[in-house]
Parts: C-alpha cells; sequence; structure tokens
C-alpha cells in the first residue's frame, strides 16, 4: 500500500488514485463506488473524476456497477512480455493446421489502439495481411473490443459487450474480433479475423465467427480462465427458453473444445460420473482410458452410458448421448491408441502437445468408443 505520512511533495489525488488501484487490485469479484469510497476515503465527487480517468485510460473497467483493474494495468506489470509470448506460442499453435479463407492475427492494447503481436495468413491467393509489429487504430474491430472493456456507454460499444465480438468493415476489408481474457471476463488481447470483402458473404461469416470465438475461448483457457463471459454477464440480457439445437447447430457444438462427462453404473447400481477427454468423428465419440480407470471396468460390466457436454455461459447449449461404450481393439480406432492420444492432446492442448511422451503412453491405455442410440442438444434455459 501507498504510503500515508504527510509530505509536502506528495500529492493528495495521486495518493488516492494509486489506493484505488490497490484495493481494485486486492478484491477479485470488484468494487462498488461505495465500498470503494468507503476503502480510500475522500469526497464521493472526486472518487468518480478519478474513476473516470482511469477508465477513460482502460486502468479501470466497470462491470454491472462493479470496479475492476482495466487492461492497461496488466501491460505496467513484469508479467506481461511473458503472457504476450505464451499467447504468441498458443496462438501459432491452435492456427498452425487450420485450412480457412481468413487471415487470423493476434493483437494487444496499445494505447488507444492495438498492435499486432502475430499472424496466420488465410489460404487464399486474395488475402487480408496482418504483418507483426504493425499498429491498428481504435476503430478497427480489434480496438472496438478493448474500447468495449472500460465501460463507456456507446450503442456500438454496448453491442460489442452483448455479443463479444467486434466488427469493422471498408471498401477492401471485413474484419471480426473476440477478446482472449485471461478471468474470463477482461480482455488482456484480441484475436482478429480478416476477409476480402468480396469473400465476405454470410455463409462465410457465419464459419468465421463461431471459428473466431473458439479461438478466442481456448487461448483464454490456456493463460488461465476458467469460464468465458467476456465484459461479465449483462443482467438485462434474456437468454430464452429452452429450443433444440438443429442438426447442423449441434454437430458443430460436439466439434467444440468441451470436457465429456461419461456417466456409466458401477456394481451395486450407483452411477459413476468422470470427465473426459474426447474425439467426435461425426458418428460417435472416442475416449482414451488410462491404466487403471474405473470407469473402464464398470462399462466392461454394463455397457450402458450417457454423456453430457455444456457451455457455462450464453447462449448455454449443452448436447446428451445415450448409447454404449466398450473397449475397442487398437486396429479399430484411427492411428491405433497412441494416434487417438496424440490427436485429444493437441485437440485440447495445442499443437504440439502430442509429440511430448507422457501424453502418448500407450502402457495400459486403451481406446474406448461410444455408439449413440440417442443424440440430441438443447440452448436456453431449462433442461
Amino acid at each position: 500500500m501507498v504510503d500515508d505520512v504527510t509530505n509536502p511533495q506528495q500529492v493528495p489525488a495521486a495518493i488516492r488514485t494509486v489506493r484505488i488501484l490497490e484495493c481494485l487490485a486486492a478484491e477479485e469479484d470488484g468494487l462498488t463506488s461505495s465500498g470503494l469510497l468507503d476503502m480510500v476515503g475522500g469526497s464521493r465527487s472526486g472518487l468518480y473524476a478519478l474513476l473516470g480517468t482511469l477508465r477513460s485510460a482502460n486502468y479501470v473497467v466497470t462491470i454491472d456497477g462493479r470496479h475492476h483493474p482495466g487492461p492497461a494495468i496488466r501491460s505496467l506489470t513484469p508479467a506481461q512480455p511473458a503472457t504476450v509470448a505464451s499467447l504468441v506460442d498458443a496462438f501459432r499453435s491452435e492456427t498452425a493446421e487450420l485450412s480457412r479463407p481468413e487471415t487470423l492475427a493476434l493483437t494487444w492494447p496499445d494505447g488507444n489502439g492495438t498492435v499486432v503481436v502475430a499472424e496466420a495468413p488465410g489460404n487464399g491467393q486474395l488475402r487480408v495481411s496482418y504483418p507483426a509489429g504493425s499498429s491498428r487504430g481504435g476503430d478497427r474491430a480489434d480496438g472496438k473490443v478493448i474500447a468495449a472493456g472500460t465501460g463507456q456507454g456507446d450503442d456500438h460499444l454496448n453491442r460489442v459487450r452483448r455479443m463479444g465480438l467486434g466488427e469493422f468493415a471498408d471498401a477492401e476489408v471485413f474484419e471480426m474480433a473476440s477478446p482472449v481474457c485471461r478471468d474470463g471476463i477482461n480482455p488482456i488481447a484480441v484475436v482478429v479475423a480478416g476477409l476480402p470483402v468480396e469473400r465476405s458473404d454470410g455463409e462465410t461469416i457465419t464459419a468465421v465467427k463461431d471459428r473466431l470465438r473458439q479461438l478466442a475461448v481456448r487461448l483464454s483457457y490456456r493463460v488461465g480462465a476458467t469460464v468465458y463471459q467476456p465484459y461479465g454477464w449483462d443482467v438485462s440480457r434474456t437468454v430464452g427458453p429452452a429450443v433444440e439445437l438443429t442438426p447442423e447447430d449441434l454437430d458443430q457444438f460436439l466439434n467444440g473444445l468441451w470436457s465429456a462427462q461419461l456417466a456409466c453404473v458401477k456394481s451395486d447400481g450407483s452411477p459413476h460420473v468422470v470427465p473426459l477427454w474426447y474425439e467426435w468423428d461425426g458418428a460417435r465419440m472416442w475416449l482414451a482410458a488410462s491404466p487403471g480407470a474405473s470407469w473402464r471396468d464398470h462399462i466392461a460390466a454394463n455397457d450402458a452410458v450417457s454423456v453430457t457436454l455444456d457451455e457455462p455461459w450464453p447462449p448455454l447449449r449443452r448436447a446428451f448421448i445415450a448409447g454404449t461404450a466398450r473397449v475397442v481393439r487398437p486396429h479399430e480406432v484411427p492411428g491405433g491408441i497412441r494416434g487417438l492420444r496424440r490427436r485429444l492432446a493437441n485437440r485440447y492442448l495445442g499443437k504440439g502437445a502430442g509429440d511430448r511422451p507422457e501424453l502418448v503412453e500407450t502402457d495400459g491405455w486403451a481406446a474406448v468408443k461410444v455408439d449413440p442410440a440417442r443424440v440430441h442438444g438443447r440452448q436456453g434455459l431449462g433442461a
């Protein structure tokens, strides 16, 4: 904490500003204005003036009436270079094998705009370019994503907060951007997707948005997020009643990066549930059972299983699979048990993880196939 010793060279407003930042850094859930006033003292009008100044410079963000440290704070910490480096490595591993028309970029807040720290070019002859090190203005898609984290209230930024997505278009380029959030709420970086206007038809844009959001979620998880709800939940937003997912939406959801909750039956008739990595091939689910995994014995005795996958943020999608599971011989799974383990490691931890020996061991491991009798999905409130 800043020293409170009276000193003619100290500036009271500066001391109070430092105290505000110290208090916010110490409170994981943020602070209301009243709570902050109780902690730092002084006048309410003075506090609001300081908070407004800090928000305008991205040092404080306000979400649902609670103040939090803003993305500019993180740019001052010694951990920033390591964070940038780890994000760049994760970004490159996540995009290395994607075949797509859009060019992807990872950008970092820089003043009133952003700077490109990594690029993954698209596969077309006509494509957007994001040279590493290039500066970008705050009016671009990623600049809007960062600005939305400041709590500013114009209609466009409110839409960015609701959608978790920024957009930008001119005569040549259509851009989309999604935030990377270390805590699942506050943006620390942005992933950008750019398409030449000539290639930005509605179907392509929808597919790019889905890939972009998945990439932002994966990168957020890799830097520590346990949930992903950019800017926090807007209590005024309606989730809507439960509706069935279309076959296309269900297949897309099943190919997302979720943990599968496998439920099977123990010998005494009680349920056993275990979270697992999985691979979905469009018709069945593949799992890897570690040596001594009790659920492997349970399905050998009773092959009836159910699997659930759920999205813990709106639109609250989930999928349900009911069917049978069995251990299969290595030649029955594409690539054998080693190939399955490698694919699972790369899928959940990023490209290159499947080259680590401890993640592809086969001694005692088994491949398990889940054959669905019924698959359905829903989104919204309700079961």
